[in-house]
């Protein structure tokens, strides 16, 4: 049997792998975005000189407790369902590109962790979101969602979407970004559906880059034990728990050692992934319930395209094994162990 296939049924027998950590540690027509863009422009669509969007050097200073760090992050992969699983349709995003006719309506803040002074904070980001009438949010607790407006050069996240009988959204926190291709990848604090701050359009995979081969940005990496007081740049914010100087922080970027022999990997999607982890690292966004990567949802596609999942055939395209089980085995063959970190606030302006 294959290599991390042995175990996958059992895991998708349990059902989704990772919970993402949440919102703040402080308290017309819609498309999803393609992968077709302008060449200038970085497939997510921030700007080009932010953290996502910046290729690393090969050769970079590492964190001096790199190999202790990682070492964790593995021991998180062990022993949470050993494997490093892509988040699809469960715990990560739908992603919305939305016209300018698209309905704008005001959502209510619906205050789900009894925080009412934040109320203000979101108020801003509720006031008139475009809003698609057959908008999705992710399976699982989180419920989050991503839309981007390019009339309008402005983006939102959400986390714990919802809406009622009557037809009436609200979240339980997230934000919205101005200007958003000039803006880094970065929400103002405390503002942002993850838990670092980070939009999740910034890191998630697109299918369309997976079709074409090439990942332009940085990628996320959520494992199940973050430090406990301690985010690195360009997180605003964490969730951390754990104490411990070699636990991963939030925000901390990591790389896939540029010298590991991607033509190995047997999909085609892993070499994809894997390239995009060596040339632009990635970014502890979360903490979870299992050590994961996020790909946008596939159901706005799937509704288009009569229900075929597109990640059955971009991850698994030999069919060897059931289908459904492709996004828990195919990062299996990268070595978690390969991984390094960099030092704390890397990359972080002067």
């Amino acid at each position: 049997m294959r290599k991390g296939v042995r175990y996958v049924i059992s895991v998708l027998a349990a059902g989704a792998l990772a919970l993402a950590g949440g919102p703040p540690a402080a308290y017309g027509a819609s498309t999803p975005v393609k992968g077709g863009h302008d060449p200038g422009r970085p497939a997510n669509g921030f700007a080009r000189n932010g953290p996502w969007n910046t290729k690393l050097p090969r050769h970079v200073p590492l964190a001096p407790n790199s190999r202790a760090v990682v070492a964790n992050i593995k021991y998180d992969k062990d022993n949470n369902w050993q494997t490093w699983a892509v988040n699809t349709d469960t715990y990560s995003t739908p992603v919305y590109q939305v016209d300018r006719h698209t309905p704008r309506k005001r959502w209510r803040f619906s205050d789900c962790l009894n925080l009412p002074h934040l109320a203000p904070v979101i108020a801003g980001s509720l006031a008139a979101v475009p809003t698609p009438p057959d908008m999705i949010t992710s399976i699982g607790t989180d419920a989050a969602v991503t839309i981007y407006q390019p009339s309008t050069d402005t983006y939102w996240d959400f986390w714990r979407a919802e809406k009622d009988a009557d037809g009436n959204w609200s979240a339980c926190w997230g934000g919205k970004i101005e200007h958003y291709s000039r803006n880094p990848g970065i929400f103002d604090n405390p503002l942002g559906a993850t838990a670092t701050g980070l939009p999740m359009g910034a890191f998630t995979i697109r299918i369309d880059e997976l079709r074409r081969g090439y990942i332009d940005h940085a990628l996320n990496i959520v494992t199940v034990r973050t430090r406990a007081g301690c985010h690195s740049w360009p997180a605003t914010r964490d969730d951390g728990y754990v104490e411990g100087a070699d636990i991963p922080c939030e925000g901390q970027r990591f790389r896939l050692d540029p010298a590991f022999d991607v033509s190995t990997l047997t999909s085609p999607a892993a070499r994809t992934i894997a390239r995009a982890m060596q040339e632009y690292g990635l970014i502890m966004t979360d903490k979870g319930g299992a050590l994961v990567t996020y790909a946008e949802d596939p159901r706005l596609e799937m509704a288009r395209n009569g229900g075929v999942d597109p990640y059955i055939k971009l991850f698994d395209p030999d069919d060897l094994v059931p289908d459904g089980a492709e996004k828990y085995y195919v990062l299996s063959e990268i070595p978690v162990e390969r991984l390094q970190a960099l030092p704390i606030d890397y990359g972080k302006p002067r």
